[in-house]
């Protein structure tokens, strides 16, 4: 029968000794796996993605500006977005905003974008791999 806590110096009727790991401490909750060993194949090619990294500025009118966005994510660079034009106090251009954001989000969703606000009039949109 294997006991969840035993006693410094208490040996199992295995006859295991008591070295007991860091892991093996937390009883139930002691991690299934090993954490993963990084692959150096894929970093070899991440840092190769990263030779062709562009930040690109793009002036946010309408969402007829999306498939571009969505284009540079797919491409691996990053885009700065003006919303000056649309963030100007106004309900109706307020939503038409709200709106544009929601569809980059939605769009570039499947390569995990992130989106942040950099200031009121500027937003950053990039790649998984880019970390902010």
């Amino acid at each position: 029968m294997r006991f969840l806590f035993k006693r410094k110096g208490e040996e199992s009727s295995s006859g295991e000794t008591a070295g007991i790991s860091p892991d093996s401490r937390l009883g139930v909750f002691s991690p299934i796996s090993e954490p993963p060993q990084p692959d150096p194949v894929r970093e070899c090619k991440r840092l190769a993605e990263l030779d062709e990294i562009f930040i690109r500025s793009k002036s946010l009118t309408s969402l007829d500006d999306v498939p571009f966005i969505v284009d540079q994510i797919r491409n691996g660079n990053i885009v700065l977005l003006d919303i000056g034009r649309l963030n100007d106090g106004r309900e109706q251009t307020h939503l038409e905003l709200k709106r544009i954001i929601e569809r980059i989000r939605g769009e570039t969703r499947s390569y995990r974008a992130d989106i942040a606000l950099v200031n009121d009039s500027t937003v950053i949109v990039a790649p998984s791999f880019v970390r902010f």
